[in-house]
């Protein structure tokens, strides 16, 4: 590991685990992480409440970190000594982070996101925020595709025409959109030979069948449609043993039946596996066993595809359709084959768009819809598959230029080091922007917008008188749910009211006074002190 990173971490957990879900957003947040603490012994991190802190360093030591972590609580008004000038969220930038940045000053630091499904409402929306403010130059979007960058802009632009229409808007936000791909770890990948054997053996394999293997979600309507698969490998496997392994997670019992269904009906002549996708042995047993990995991706939330990646790093040929990422990813003719993708031409799915927007359909039945209009060219899939099924020297060649390029262009290490080039070109953009705070519209400080519902306000030449004998009630009250829930360890402990309490305890004095005595005002300690008078523990004078 060499010292701190040179961007610090927006810390979400939900970004970076597959504790609670397994998709490949999480996978690839799980990965960085990994990534992360094999190269930097300082990690900085900004995330809210003490026990993220406690579960971000857990993770990184499981994944073998033993350097510092440096955490800024989110909504706190200044950084640690030394924090760097970049913050990385996994994801496009929520609107919210960037008011919140803004409110230290436009040029407090620089923000930047990474793009991953591109096709839901929430997600085109805040692709569409990024055209105008609260964003500034200094910020980016990573785009992890050409197809993702197309989509980005195309999203922006439409944007940018809807706010001069209405509003003749005429300054907009220009961020950075890098096209930067996502990270795999190849060391992980590599299948050795003695690995190969055993898989096999314990799937009960014959030399001579030849193992095609999907590895993702099992979605039939959200990630790809296995039918035009079956189909094609029905029709390749004359006079061929052909073997199919399904290596996911099924959401429900009735699409583990659908795809059993399928199997039977569209591809009786090829023996099918599944591979459970929460069991990391059966996963890894699927993957070594494997000869060939095939994704034939239709689905518009695809915008990159980690697993043909992952199948390179693996030393696997690989057998992907003309989609999205994968034209950046798959070398046709060199890494594995491509196959042609059919769509409907412009205009060919406004309706599906508009019952969509208009929450008559579902996100997952929009996109299914629209898959089942996406038709890849089944004759050159099944000859593809041919050719690869009978030519080990074939795919022997194909998945070590594979492997080659995973290690040139999609190791984490050079993943990291573009990141680390960006953070500085960022920071170069940002050299001289102004700092002064800027508001966040609609957000405002409640003592300020409702100022003018309470009788009076509090001042700091108000007196503070503390009731006599208060400890005894003090406890009681902070034992009580009623109370407390107000409370936060970080940020609002009990030991900020038993302070408070004990400085007033000392004799009276001014409320400027008693939280100068506190260690200053800070919103916490004046609040702390309203709560002690609201439960009558003291008593608070205006002057005369």
């Amino acid at each position: 590991m060499t010292g701190p990173m040179p961007f610090a971490i927006h810390y979400v957990g939900d970004g970076y685990s597959t504790d609670a879900k397994l998709m490949g957003r999480q996978a690839v947040g799980k990965s960085l992480f990994r990534a992360i603490a094999r190269q930097w012994s300082g990690v900085d991190v900004y995330g809210f409440g003490r026990g993220a802190s406690g579960a971000m360093m857990e993770q990184l030591k499981r994944e073998g970190f033993a350097g510092r972590l440096v955490w800024r609580e989110q909504g706190s008004t200044a950084p640690p000594p030394g924090f760097p000038g970049t913050l990385y969220h996994p994801g496009p930038i929520p609107v919210a982070l960037a008011h919140d940045r803004n409110r230290e000053g436009p040029g407090a630091y620089s923000l930047f996101g990474v793009t991953h499904t591109l096709s839901s409402l929430g997600a085109m929306d805040s692709v569409g925020d990024l055209a105008g403010a609260p964003f500034q130059p200094w910020d980016a979007l990573v785009c992890t595709s050409t197809a993702a960058v197309t989509l980005v802009r195309a999203l922006m632009s439409e944007r940018r025409a809807w706010l001069a229409e209405h509003y003749g808007a005429t300054r907009f936000a220009e961020i950075e959109l890098p096209v930067i791909p996502l990270g795999v770890d190849v060391a992980a990948q590599a299948r050795p030979a003695d690995e190969i054997a055993a898989a096999r053996q314990d799937l009960g394999l014959a030399p001579e069948e030849v193992v095609f293997l999907f590895a993702g979600r099992l979605s039939f309507h959200a990630k790809a449609n296995p039918a035009p698969v079956y189909l094609a490998l029905e029709r390749a496997a004359a006079g061929r043993r052909l073997v199919c392994i399904e290596a996911g997670q099924f959401h429900n019992e009735a699409i583990a039946e659908s795809y059993r269904d399928a199997q039977r009906t569209l591809a009786p002549s090829v023996r099918f596996l599944h591979a459970e996708g929460a069991d990391p042995a059966a996963y890894r047993r699927a993957w070594c066993a494997a000869d060939v990995f095939v994704s034939i991706s239709d689905n518009i939330q695809e915008t990159f595809g980690i697993t043909p990646v992952e199948a390179m790093a693996s030393g696997l040929p690989v057998l992907v359709s003309d989609w999205n990422g994968y034209r950046d990813t798959v070398r046709d003719g060199q890494d594995g084959y491509r196959i042609p993708v059919t769509a409907p031409p412009e205009g060919g799915g406004v309706d599906l768009a508009l019952r969509h927007a208009l929450q008559i359909d579902t996100y997952d039945r929009f996109i299914g819809q629209y898959s089942m209009a996406t038709a890849a060219d089944l004759p050159v899939l099944a000859r593809r598959i041919g050719e690869l099924a009978d030519s080990p020297d074939l795919r022997a060649r194909m998945g070590a230029f594979g492997r080659a390029r995973a290690l040139s262009e999609y190791d984490w290490p050079v993943i990291l080091s573009r990141y680390q080039a960006l953070a500085a070109e960022l920071d170069r953009l940002r050299a001289g922007a102004p700092r002064a705070s800027t508001a966040w519209p609609l957000r405002p400080d409640p003592a300020r917008l409702f100022g003018h519902f309470p009788t009076r306000r509090l001042g700091g030449d108000w007196s503070v008188t503390a009731r006599p004998g208060g400890e005894s009630a003090l406890a009681d009250l902070l034992g009580l749910r009623m109370t407390t829930y107000v409370l936060d360890p970080t940020r609002f402990p009990p030991d900020m009211i038993r302070e408070i309490h004990r400085l007033a305890q000392a004799g009276p004095r001014t409320v400027g006074d008693l939280l100068a005595a506190a260690g200053g005002g800070g919103r916490p300690r004046l609040r702390a002190l309203l709560w002690l008078a609201k439960l009558g523990l003291v008593d608070l004078t205006p002057p005369a």
